[in-house]
C-alpha cells in the first residue's frame, strides 16, 4: 500500500493541472479594448465615409441583444478555392466587395447600421447574380500572389470580404456562400472574440476548416496613424500571430481598421509579413498589394448596384 500511494497522489496532482490549464484556456469574453472615433477617411487619400468603430462602453451599439443560436449551421469544405486561370502573362482586375453585417435593419431606426449592413435576401441575390454571371471568387492569399508575381492570376473572379468577425459571418453568411461554392476572406478584431453578436474562436476555426481565409483586423481597432511605432507594430503584427496560433495555419492577409493608414502604417505592415492589406478607398489600381481599394456594399446597394460596382472594373 505504501508503494501505492506516491502513484495515487502523482495521479491526482496530474487531474488538478489538467483542469486548471482547461479552465485557463477558455477564451476570456472581456470587454474589448476602447477603439477610437477615426475621422473619416485615411491618410492616404481614402474616403472612408461611414466608417465604424467599436466605441468606448464595450458592446456594439449596432448589434442586436446576444441571441446566440441553439443551433449553428452544418459547414461543409467549400470548392471556392479553385479558380479559372488568366491566360499567361495576364493580370484581369480582381474587384475586392467589401461588407460587414449580413442582418435586417430599419433605415429609419437605424442609418448607420442599415449603412454597415445588408439583408440575408440582398446577400443572396448578390451572389446569385455573381454566380449566374460567370464569376468566380477568390481569397485574398490568391489576389496578393497573383499581384506579387508568385501565383497565377485569376481570369474573372471578386475577392469577398467580411469586416470585424460578427456572428452573423458564420450564421447567415457561410451557409449562402456554400450554396454558390463560394470562398471569402474574414478580417478578424482580436479583442472582438467572442463578444456579444461577434463569432467565437471555436466559429472562426469552422470557418477556416471549410475553406474561408481567416485575416487579420488589428488587436483592437484602433486608428493605426494615431500610435507610436512599438505600439503599431504590437496592433499589427500580434494580430495576425494570435489568430494563427489559435488556428494553426498562417494569417498573412491585414485590414485597416477603419480604412486609416499612412505611410509608416503600411511599412509596419509590411515589416510583420501580410501580403495584401485592404482600405476604405472606393476605387483605384491594384499596384501595391498592400493598399488595395474596396467596393463597399450597404444596405442601399442592390443587384443592379453591386453588377454596376464589379462590372466597371471586370465586366
Amino acid at each position: 500500500m505504501r508503494g501505492l500511494l506516491p502513484l495515487a497522489l502523482g495521479v491526482l496532482l496530474t487531474a488538478v493541472l489538467i483542469l486548471l490549464f482547461t479552465e485557463g484556456s477558455r477564451p476570456a469574453r472581456v470587454a474589448p479594448a476602447n477603439a477610437s472615433g477615426a475621422p473619416s477617411g485615411s491618410t492616404g487619400g481614402a474616403s472612408g465615409a461611414g466608417v465604424y468603430s467599436l466605441p468606448t462602453g464595450g458592446r456594439d451599439p449596432l448589434a442586436p441583444p446576444d441571441s446566440r443560436p441553439a443551433m449553428v449551421p452544418t459547414l461543409l469544405p467549400t470548392a471556392g478555392a479553385a479558380f479559372t486561370a488568366a491566360a499567361p502573362g495576364q493580370r484581369p482586375y480582381v474587384p475586392v466587395v467589401m461588407y460587414h453585417y449580413v442582418r435586417t435593419v430599419d433605415a429609419g431606426v437605424d442609418p448607420l447600421g442599415y449603412n454597415l449592413s445588408v439583408t440575408p435576401e440582398q446577400f443572396s441575390a448578390q451572389l446569385n447574380w455573381l454566380h449566374a454571371a460567370g464569376y468566380e471568387t477568390v481569397r485574398m492569399t490568391t489576389l496578393a500572389a497573383c499581384l506579387r508575381g508568385e501565383g497565377a492570376c485569376p481570369a474573372r473572379a471578386v475577392a469577398l470580404t467580411f469586416d470585424d468577425g460578427y456572428l452573423d459571418a458564420y450564421t447567415t453568411v457561410m451557409p449562402i456562400l456554400q450554396q454558390y461554392g463560394f470562398t471569402a476572406t474574414f478580417y478578424i478584431v482580436n479583442s472582438f472574440v467572442g463578444q456579444p453578436e461577434y463569432m467565437n474562436w471555436d466559429e472562426i476555426r469552422a470557418l477556416q476548416q471549410a475553406g474561408m481565409e481567416i485575416g487579420a483586423h488589428s488587436l483592437t481597432h484602433l486608428d493605426l496613424t494615431s500610435l507610436d511605432l512599438d505600439m503599431l507594430r504590437t496592433e499589427v503584427a500580434q494580430s495576425g500571430a494570435l489568430i494563427a496560433a489559435e488556428l494553426g495555419v498562417p494569417v498573412v492577409s491585414f485590414c485597416y481598421p477603419a480604412g486609416r493608414f499612412n505611410d509608416t502604417v503600411v511599412a509596419v505592415t509590411g515589416e510583420a509579413g501580410y501580403t495584401s492589406a485592404t482600405t476604405t478607398i472606393p476605387d483605384g489600381p491594384q499596384d501595391n498589394p498592400l493598399t488595395l481599394p474596396r467596393l463597399r456594399i450597404s444596405g442601399s446597394v442592390d443587384v443592379e448596384g453591386l453588377r454596376w460596382m464589379v462590372q466597371a472594373y471586370l465586366p
